[in-house]
C-alpha cells in the first residue's frame, strides 16, 4: 500500500488487537504508524518510511484516571529516508491540562512488549525516543508526573546513516513510574555530516539500561 500525505498519521490502532502491517510504504509529515489505547499483539515489518516520524507509540494517557495499555508490538525489517525516529513512545504528564481532543493528561497503565529491530536508515534527524512530556497546547514542564508506566523495550539492529546528529536516544521517562527493562543493541550509524559515529544516550528515569550507558540528562533535548 502507498500512501503519500503531510502531516497525517500513515495508519493508527486503537482498541485493536491481532493487526499486521506488511509491506507498506508511507510517505507523510507525522506518524508513520502508531499504536495507540489498548493496541495489543501489533505486528509491522517489510515496510519503508519517508519524512514521517517512523513508529509510534502513543501518545496516551490523554485522559485523566482512564486506565490504558499498550501491549505486544513488534516492528521489524523497515527502511527508514529522511524520518524523525525509526521509533517512539510518547505519553501524556501526569497533570490533567485542558480536555481532550485538544488537551489532557494524567492517565495510567502501561506499554509493555515494544520490540524493534532490523532497521536501515538513509538521513535520519533522530533514532530512538520516549517522552512522558506532552502536555496542552504546549505547555511545558510535567514531564516527572506521569504514572502511565514503560517497560520492556528492545530495539536491535539498526545501520545506515544520520544527518547532523550524535545523539542515538532520549529517553525522557517520568521520575513518578521510571522505565524499565529498556535494552538498546547493535546500532551502527554513520553521521553523514561529519563522518562521526553516534553514541550519544540522554536519559531521565531510566532504570537498569540494557546494551548502553545513559551518558548524560535529557536536558533541553526535545523529543516529541
Amino acid at each position: 500500500m502507498t500512501v503519500s500525505t503531510s502531516n497525517t498519521d500513515g495508519c493508527d490502532t486503537i482498541y485493536a488487537n491481532n493487526i499486521t502491517f506488511v509491506r507498506w510504504t508511507i510517505t507523510n509529515g507525522d506518524d508513520s504508524i502508531s499504536q495507540k489505547a489498548n493496541s495489543t499483539n501489533i505486528h509491522i515489518s517489510n515496510c519503508t518510511f519517508h519524512n514521517g516520524l517512523g513508529v509510534a507509540i502513543g501518545s496516551i494517557g490523554q485522559y485523566n484516571d482512564t486506565f490504558e495499555y499498550i501491549e505486544n508490538v513488534t516492528a521489524k525489517d523497515i527502511v527508514t529516508y529522511g524520518t524523525k525516529y525509526v521509533a517512539y513512545v510518547k505519553t501524556w504528564t501526569g497533570v490533567a491540562k485542558g480536555y481532550p481532543p485538544n488537551g489532557g493528561g494524567g492517565g495510567i497503565g502501561y506499554a509493555s512488549n515494544l520490540h524493534f529491530s532490523n532497521f536501515t536508515t538513509h538521513n535520519n534527524t533522530g533514532i530512538f525516543a520516549i517522552t512522558q512530556c506532552t502536555s496542552y497546547n504546549g505547555a511545558t514542564g510535567g514531564c516527572d508526573t506521569s504514572l502511565f508506566n514503560i517497560h520492556n523495550i528492545s530495539l536491535t539492529g539498526v545501520t545506515g546513516t544520520v544527518a547532523d546528529t550524535d545523539v542515538v536516544a532520549v529517553l525522557q521517562c517520568s521520575a513518578a513510574s521510571p522505565c524499565r527493562g529498556v535494552s538498546i543493541e547493535g546500532v551502527r550509524l554513520t553521521d553523514m555530516v561529519n563522518g562521526t559515529v553516534p553514541a550519544e544516550y540522554l536519559c531521565d528515569s531510566v532504570v537498569a539500561p540494557q546494551g548502553f550507558g545513559c551518558t548524560g540528562p535529557v536536558g533541553g533535548q526535545n523529543s516529541d
